[in-house]
């Protein structure tokens, strides 16, 4: 096995492994999310995924280089192409692949949960409002609604 393609397959097994960390990290932000009201857990979920993210992004692109030097395109066709090519590439490959679909179904679900726990909470926010007369509150950026006491509707110019 030539050098660039040793090259390719530890870096695919890098990627793999700092996707199943990736993946690790998705699992507790998960639970963090049923356990509502963790936020210290959910603050580190946060962190955690970003770091994560930095570390998969900079692999991505070693691998493509890689890809890019074995003369393959740097997408899943090159990479399909340099698996078929050099057999030793493709259990890597194929984990790469499936751990990364693993990784973005459970992403999806959690910000399902989390998209559902928004809307919960502005659905109480203007159930607030509306209890307390919404002039009285004020919007994110710290100030009263538009028609709210002190807003005169009759504004008249000359």
């Amino acid at each position: 096995m030539n050098n660039a393609v040793l090259q390719l397959q530890k870096c695919l097994d890098h990627e793999v492994d700092l996707i199943q960390g990736f993946i690790s990290v998705l699992e507790a932000e998960a639970h963090a999310l049923i356990e509502a009201g963790d936020t210290d857990a959910l603050s580190a979920s946060t962190e955690n995924k970003n770091r994560y993210a930095d570390q998969l992004m900079s692999v991505a692109d070693e691998r493509q280089g890689l890809l890019a030097q074995l003369g393959y395109s740097d997408d899943r066709a090159g990479l399909d192409a340099a698996a078929h090519d050099h057999p030793a590439l493709l259990s890597s490959s194929e984990a790469l692949l499936e751990k990364a679909r693993a990784a973005a179904e459970l992403n999806a679900s959690n910000g399902v949960v989390i998209d559902t726990f928004l809307a919960h909470n502005q659905q109480a926010l203007d159930a607030l409002r509306s209890l307390a007369g919404a002039s009285s509150l004020y919007d994110a950026s710290g100030r009263t609604p538009r028609g709210g006491k002190g807003v005169s509707k009759n504004f008249k110019a000359g």
